[in-house]
């Protein structure tokens, strides 16, 4: 090497032995939990979702109306929840005349992926029905429950739906029929409903004009966020919520799922018999296209295998329901809401103020509800 080249290779050595050695700046601690909840993200990326699917024509543009929904319902905005939850309603019903102008691509087929299934529909009447109740809109709340319990007599025994349809009879003076709803509840251990609605009916029982009613509902979309719910007013420890008060999964049960797979195979012998006949008959007719014919017929006959195919996707349908109803002072400004898991750490909180600008709880019926839906995508930090 020439004497240059030397000095050039000890210079650029020294350089680099002589530079500050720089490591990554650490990252910040991620805090230990959440101090919110917030959906706007949620709701404007599902949003997008449902402009997508209905542009490329997909079937399971439904299943997306409903994710759209749920999280408009989550972050307070009824009127589109509504609107969400009423669109995907019509169209699984085939109420076509009132969603033509919306969903006109749409047919509504058994074998197509956005048919709803009965778990999913009776969902959405309760959606709906909540919706109804916090617009003050009683009557409405009380045709959605009953329509859930239409779609499945076993609804009656969900704790959830006897608390709402209760406290709709009760608010609606059907003392008579709100017992019958709460006492179905006093065997699942939660007491004091029959006793509060037999004093306001035999006695005139009116609570004391220093306390409002609140009912408290969590949704726990993953197993992760499934744990007690501990509730304050202001600062003011008022109850616990249990990990799980209800179980309204949407998942297939053990015989809706044997019943699917059995179907599933009969439509596939069925589909290969078809185009096996079909394809022996016309090959003779029209030599070199009978198998091309064939597999027309079998899809025209028996829908395409993709159209066939289950695929669900209801983003945050919850897996179960955790409430309560209490008294909480008339003068209180917020409520608080502290998450648990299963192992009882602290997931995080988020406060709910009652009243001006930054109200998040829903005062209808002259009573406040505060629903909060849990999963990681909501979590604030």
């Amino acid at each position: 090497m020439s004497r240059p080249g030397v000095f050039l290779l000890l210079g650029a050595l020294f350089f680099m032995t002589c530079a500050p050695v720089t490591s990554p700046l650490p990252s910040a601690p991620k805090p230990q939990y959440f101090s919110n909840l917030s959906y706007e993200n949620a709701i404007a990326r599902y949003r997008q979702t449902v402009e997508k699917k209905f542009k490329d024509k997909d079937l399971s543009y439904i299943l997306s109306l409903l994710s759209y929904g749920i999280t408009n319902f989550y972050g307070g905005k009824q009127a589109d929840a509504k609107r969400a939850f009423l669109a995907a309603y019509k169209v699984d019903a085939g109420e076509r005349p009132e969603a033509a102008k919306f969903y006109d691509w749409l047919v509504v087929d058994s074998r197509m992926v956005y048919k709803l299934k009965k778990r999913e529909r009776e969902l959405v009447h309760f959606y709906l029905g909540l919706c109804y109740l916090f617009e003050n809109n009683l009557e409405e709340a009380l045709v959605e429950f009953k329509k859930l319990r239409q779609f499945d007599q076993d609804a009656s025994q969900l704790p959830i739906v006897n608390f709402y349809t209760g406290l709709l009879y009760e608010k609606m003076e059907k003392f008579d029929d709100a017992l019958i709803e709460y006492r179905q509840l006093e065997t699942l251990g939660i007491k004091g409903l029959v006793r509060n609605v037999e004093l306001i009916r035999d006695s005139g029982y009116i609570p004391g004009a220093d306390s409002i009613e609140l009912v408290v509902q969590v949704e726990h979309q993953t197993v992760g966020s499934i744990g007690r719910t501990e509730v304050y007013a202001d600062s003011s420890f008022l109850t616990v919520l249990p990990e799980v008060s209800d179980s309204f999964a949407v998942r297939l049960s053990r015989a809706e799922a044997n019943r699917k797979a059995a179907q599933e195979a009969s439509a596939k012998a069925a589909r290969l018999g078809l185009r096996v006949l079909s394809a022996v008959l016309l090959e003779k007719a029209l030599p070199g296209m009978g198998e091309e014919l064939a597999d027309n017929i079998a899809d025209i006959t028996l829908g395409k295998e993709e159209e066939n195919r289950d695929i669900r996707a209801w983003g945050y349908a919850p897996l179960n329901f955790a409430f309560a109803r209490m008294r909480i002072p008339k003068a209180t400004s917020k409520v608080r809401l502290i998450f648990y898991n299963q192992a009882g750490n602290m997931l995080g909180y988020c406060d709910y103020p009652l009243r001006g600008e930054n109200q998040r709880a829903f005062y209808a019926a002259g009573m406040y509800f505060i629903v909060a839906g849990l999963a990681e995508e909501f979590y604030v930090y």
